[in-house]
């Protein structure tokens, strides 16, 4: 299992463009903070290549939001709402910092693992989904996300079993994270698309 934070702050230039990109990672036996790390969104997209590749699973967090609130009338009707409509309902989020290249690493695995499975639901991907992808929320008091802290959150959350981030009744959102994959091509499940990205809070470090 390879847990992997990034780090949307350290983006370069306007979304969409080749600037930098902070993300770190490590694996459930590493003990060592940030083992594996880059600054592109090239070595991003090789680290979970590799790590599918092999077999592992990926938790891929973000310290941006996933999920996109939407009014009673919108929520009202994303509930009767297609997947595909869904999806246009999160198309105006495409080109914000994180999303973007979001985007970008799905799209690419669409291309060379187009039969990689994406779930942004903690017990869907414990039932041997190949990615997760979940938001990382800074804790009281910090604007910003460390990647040792945020993979430390995660294994503390995966331990307990429980599934944080799923308060808000379906209907009355729109997972990005969800619509992004489903617009790469790959398979994610239709209902998450109304429901809120995993999320957790990142606490230490």
């Amino acid at each position: 299992m390879l847990v992997i934070t990034v780090q949307t702050g350290s983006l370069g230039g306007p979304a969409g463009s080749a600037g930098s990109l902070g993300w770190a990672g490590r694996r459930h036996d590493d003990d060592r903070p940030d083992a594996s790390s880059g600054t592109s969104s090239a070595e991003l997209f090789d680290a979970v290549f590799h790590a599918l590749h092999d077999g592992e699973q990926v938790a891929l967090g973000f310290d941006c939001p996933l999920t996109l609130p939407v009014s009673a009338d919108q929520g009202a009707a994303a509930a009767q709402a297609d997947a595909d409509e869904l999806v246009r309902q999160a198309e105006p989020t495409a080109t914000r910092p994180g999303i973007t290249e979001l985007a970008h690493l799905l799209g690419q695995l669409g291309t060379w693992r187009p039969w990689t499975t994406v779930s942004t639901s903690l017990s869907r991907w414990k039932a041997n989904t190949s990615i997760l992808v979940w938001e990382a929320v800074p804790g009281e008091g910090s604007a910003t996300v460390a990647p040792s802290a945020a993979a430390d959150s995660f294994f503390r959350r995966l331990q307990t079993g429980s599934e944080p981030g799923t308060e808000a009744a379906a209907g009355t959102v729109v997972n990005l994270a969800a619509a992004t994959a489903r617009r790469a091509g790959l398979f994610v499940d239709g209902s998450e698309l109304a429901r809120p990205a995993v999320s957790i809070t990142v606490t230490g470090g």
